[in-house]
């Protein structure tokens, strides 16, 4: 045992990837479905519809008709996964479910960027053994295998910013041109795949100009521009003919429903992160994070990302995880100092073990299920029961509570399936389904609430339907449900009515 933990100490960077890659492992192929509209919608269904000559977001030019607009969307990321769908098909991989499980096991091996470069930014600023529990904590912090599989922008621009404060911080130590180059053109590439990452940069190279190192600042510039500039502006030339259309409208859009989604106080972040990090656990890694701004070539940027963020009303839990592994470990490490040489947890060295024994504790609680729950688990099994199906037309009936889920269609596999929704009891039904056409069409019946007589009542416009299952939410949209009801999670119960080809 002596020999097995020396070994770990020799090789500290081995066992930390080794120990993250196996719950991100478990959740790459046990933890089915998506999280968000956005990380599904936006990326998958867009990949996936283009690869099937598609276009389900109506994004690109060229279906759009005679005026067409950008939709604000950086297209690095969803053309990422265009080229690997596409790599599917022609390997014969057709299948969503396992396809998903590809996407989430290379997400998995792209997270392991932010274990060990913040292991490195740790071991900079602290000791050894500070440095492995910091490593152990983003390894294994009950979100991070779950999210870090998920598609994501927010978890997926994490690694070049860890990178880039990686090369940030060796400029401390021997500032050269290089180094402040490279990190520039991480900075970069995470703003490829997420523009507020901008703000990042910005606060880097504002650090850079407090410092006086002005060659500095002017490379790491450059070098952030060097891939905004090849990928971003290449694409979009690419797809409109100009520079940087999307990412104007971007701004545009952001700047004008500032307060269109959500419209949360300033200090709503702040509460997140006192939550996600398990407090008190999470108060220790706050004060080490606001006690001292140190290194400024770190904390400035991270602090300007969560100044921008919290004074933009639009605030939603998600937006702010790109910036929560560098608040961990420039917080942790701090703390670790300043506790260190407090005389007076010096004399209660037994409550931080008690705090760390808690947090650990819970921690492993929620590690555990999360790393096995299916997300959105009713509407993805609604589509794979539909799959083998003709379904020429879908009825969506939530008369119940008049907010219907989008559809994944990527799991039915039928883009050009027609789809009307059903949210007024008194709506003509009948003129609804003449809207479909003739064949086979199904409704799907959203909610549990009155579904005899919902039943009861289409089956009187169309006639007799017959059952063809019914898709329950998983374990966590239920946990989550129980926590918040705006987090909605029903059972679709799905019935065909028309033609009865291939039921």
């Amino acid at each position: 045992m002596k020999d097995f933990v020396a070994g770990m100490k020799q090789r500290p960077l081995f066992w930390l990837t080794l120990i993250a890659l196996l719950p991100r492992v478990v959740a790459a192929i046990f933890s089915g479905g998506y999280f968000a509209q956005d990380d599904h919608f936006l990326v998958i269904e867009a990949a996936q519809s283009w690869v099937d000559g598609f276009d389900y977001n109506n994004w690109l030019p060229w279906n759009q008709g005679a005026d067409p607009v950008p939709s604000g969307h950086m297209m690095l990321y969803p053309g990422f996964h265009f080229l690997l769908f596409k790599l599917c098909g022609w390997l014969g991989l057709t299948d969503p479910s396992w396809k998903m499980v590809l996407v989430r096991l290379l997400h998995a091996l792209w997270s392991l960027i932010t274990v060990r470069a913040g292991y490195r930014i740790a071991l900079r600023l602290s000791t050894p053994e500070v440095a492995w529990r910091c490593g152990l904590f983003l390894a294994l912090f009950f979100f991070m295998p779950f999210l870090s599989v998920r598609n994501l922008v927010e978890m997926v621009s994490i690694p070049p910013l860890m990178l880039c404060a990686w090369w940030l911080i060796r400029t401390v130590a021997r500032p050269t041109w290089k180094d402040a180059l490279v990190a520039g053109m991480f900075a970069g590439l995470a703003i490829d795949l997420r523009f507020q990452s901008a703000f990042f940069g910005c606060g880097a190279g504002l650090a850079l100009l407090l410092l006086r190192d002005v060659r500095g600042a002017v490379l790491f510039g450059v070098g952030m521009l060097i891939p905004v500039v090849l990928v971003q502006a290449g694409i979009d030339m690419f797809i409109w003919g100009r520079p940087f259309a999307e990412m104007t409208e971007y701004v545009r859009y952001n700047l004008a429903n500032s307060t269109t989604y959500f419209d949360q106080p300033w200090y709503n972040y702040l509460l997140v992160l006192a939550g996600i990090f398990i407090p008190p656990f999470s108060l220790a890694v706050l004060f080490g994070f606001f006690k001292r701004p140190k290194p400024l070539l770190i904390w400035l940027p991270v602090f300007s990302f969560l100044f921008f963020h919290s004074l933009f009303p639009n605030k939603q839990e998600r937006f702010i995880l790109t910036i929560v592994p560098l608040v961990l470990v420039l917080g942790y490490t701090v703390w670790e100092t300043f506790r260190e040489k407090s005389t007076w947890w010096q004399r209660h060295r037994g409550l931080w073990r008690g705090v760390l024994a808690w947090t650990w504790a819970l921690n492993i609680v929620l590690l555990v299920p999360l790393c096995f729950s299916y997300s959105k688990r009713e509407r993805v099994e609604a589509m794979l029961m539909l799959r083998d199906r003709p379904v020429h037309g879908v009825i969506i009936e939530d008369t119940a509570e008049q907010d219907p889920p989008m559809l994944p269609l990527f799991y039915l596999g039928q883009w050009h399936v027609t789809q009307k929704v059903l949210t007024d009891p008194d709506a003509d039904v009948k003129a609804i389904a003449a809207q479909l056409g003739a064949g086979t069409d199904m409704v799907l019946f959203i909610g549990k609430e009155q579904l005899g007589s919902r039943v009861k009542h289409v089956e009187d416009a169309l006639g007799p339907m017959r059952l063809i299952g019914r898709a329950e939410p998983g374990l966590l949209d239920r946990v989550m449900h129980w926590l918040n009801p705006v987090n909605r999670n029903v059972v679709i119960t799905i019935y065909a009515f028309g033609t009865p080809t291939g039921d």
